[in-house]
């Protein structure tokens, strides 16, 4: 599986909480990648209201946490039946991690 530059990420974004995409075309990798690119607007934003300095081991952390919560709400409504939980959480946790070292050049 190929993981999504940011501006692809973005566009999943859009695609999954914009509801721009009916929820049964909604793919593992798209939702992985919307929910990458909220995990890592979770993670700026907590970082700069912590004051948190960049660190990767706790940026790996912190953002795999938040990408794995953003999937968990998907599935609590059941709208994405269709898709694996833990195959959905894998990957969304891989694309968190992509998109941190594509920002943070590491």
């Amino acid at each position: 599986m190929g993981l999504f530059s940011h501006h692809h990420a973005r566009d999943a974004y859009d695609q999954v909480y914009g509801g721009g995409r009916p929820p049964h075309e909604v793919t593992h990798e798209l939702l992985a990648g919307a929910a990458a690119f909220e995990a890592m607007r979770m993670y700026e934003h907590h970082r700069e209201r912590q004051g948190i300095p960049e660190h990767h081991e706790l940026a790996k952390e912190l953002l795999a946490g938040f990408a794995a919560a953003e999937i968990e709400k998907h599935f609590e409504n059941n709208r994405y039946g269709h898709l694996n939980h833990r195959d959905a959480r894998r990957l969304a946790e891989q694309q968190a991690e992509y998109l941190w070292q594509e920002r943070h050049g590491r």
